[in-house]
C-alpha cells in the first residue's frame, strides 16, 4: 500500500475505504446490512463517487438487500454521506476517532436529532414496550423483576444513541415517555390500488417498521417514517408509493455545498424557501445587536 493511496476493502457484510497519509488517516465503512438502498449518500455526494446496486426481488419479497458501491479513485473522504445516513449505515473515522471532515470548515450543517426520555413518566410496562418496538434494538431497561422475568420496578433507562434511527417507535409505544425528533420533514403516500399482488418489498427494507403487513394488507404508519425513500427505490411499481421532503432540520451553514445538497435531498423550490427563511432570520438576529435597534 502506496502512502496516500486509498485501499477498498469489500465483503458481504461491509465495504472499507482506508487511506494513510503522512499526517492523517481516514477510514470510510459502509454497513452493508444497515444500508437500505435509500440513495441519500448517492444522491449529495460531491464527487459521484457512490453508486448503488438494486435490490432483487423474487415473488414480490426482497431477497438480496442493494448494495451501495464506493469509487476509491473518486472519494475524498468529506463525510457528507455519513451526515445524511437515515440509518447509521456509513462511518467515518480519522486518525482512529469518530470525525466528519467537511464539518471542519463549517461546509455542511449538523442535522438535528434527538431523543428524550422522562423516567418520571415512564412505568415498566411502558419503558419495556418502547424497548420492544425499538427496531435497531438500541434501548434498554434495568430494574427489578419477579421470578417470570416481568419487570416490576423500573431502575434505569439507556439508549444507544450512535444507532438510533429516530423513528418515533418509543415514543408511541410508551405513550410520550420518550420524544424523538428526527431531521427530515415530508410527506409519504401509498396509492395501494398500485400495489402488484403479493408484494411487499417496501415492507422487507423499510428500517423503521413504518411500513408493515397487517393480515396480509400492506399498511403505512407514517408517524414513524424517517423520509428516506428506501420504499420507493425498491418498490416494482414506481407510482404506487411517493416519498417527499420537503424540509430539513439543520444547523445554519452558508456553502454551496450545502446548498446543492439541500437542493437533491428536498426539491429546488422548498431548498430555496429553505435557505431563504434561514437567512432572514439571521438576518433578524444580526438586526437586534445594531445601535439604535431596540432590543426585545
Amino acid at each position: 500500500m502506496r502512502r496516500g493511496e486509498t485501499i477498498k476493502r469489500t465483503d458481504a457484510q461491509s465495504l472499507v475505504l482506508d487511506r494513510k497519509l503522512i499526517t492523517r488517516s481516514h477510514l470510510l465503512t459502509v454497513d452493508r446490512q444497515r444500508c437500505v438502498g435509500c440513495e441519500l449518500c448517492t444522491a449529495v455526494c460531491p464527487m459521484s463517487a457512490m453508486s448503488l446496486a438494486k435490490g432483487v426481488l423474487d415473488n414480490g419479497r426482497m431477497v438480496q438487500r442493494p448494495s451501495l458501491d464506493i469509487d476509491a479513485n473518486k472519494c475524498n473522504f468529506c463525510g457528507e454521506c455519513v451526515v445524511v445516513c437515515p440509518v447509521n449505515a456509513l462511518s467515518m473515522l480519522v486518525d482512529g476517532k469518530t470525525h466528519i471532515p467537511v464539518w471542519d470548515y463549517e461546509a455542511f450543517p449538523v442535522l438535528f436529532k434527538e431523543i428524550k426520555w422522562d423516567i418520571a413518566r415512564l412505568t415498566p410496562r411502558s419503558a419495556e414496550a418502547a424497548a420492544s418496538a425499538c427496531p435497531t434494538e438500541v434501548i434498554t431497561v434495568d430494574g427489578k423483576r419477579d421470578k417470570s422475568g416481568k419487570l416490576t420496578a423500573l431502575k434505569d433507562v439507556q439508549v444507544d444513541t450512535s444507532n438510533c434511527i429516530y423513528c418515533k417507535q418509543c415514543e408511541v409505544a410508551s405513550q410520550e415517555g420518550f420524544s424523538v425528533t428526527h431531521p427530515f420533514e415530508g410527506i409519504i403516500r401509498l396509492e395501494r390500488s398500485l400495489c402488484p399482488a403479493g408484494c411487499q418489498a417496501c415492507a422487507d427494507i423499510c428500517p423503521t417498521h413504518a411500513l408493515v403487513m397487517e393480515d396480509g394488507q400492506l399498511v403505512l404508519h407514517e408517524q414513524f417514517c424517517v423520509y428516506c425513500g428506501a420504499c420507493t427505490q425498491i418498490c416494482p411499481a414506481p407510482e404506487a408509493l411517493l416519498v417527499k421532503r420537503h424540509r430539513v432540520r439543520n444547523s445554519q451553514v452558508k456553502s454551496g455545498a450545502w446548498v446543492a445538497a439541500l437542493e437533491k435531498l428536498i426539491s429546488t423550490e422548498m431548498a430555496a424557501l429553505e435557505m431563504d427563511v434561514k437567512s432572514q432570520q439571521k438576518r433578524r438576529k444580526a438586526v437586534k445587536f445594531l445601535p439604535g435597534v431596540e432590543r426585545a
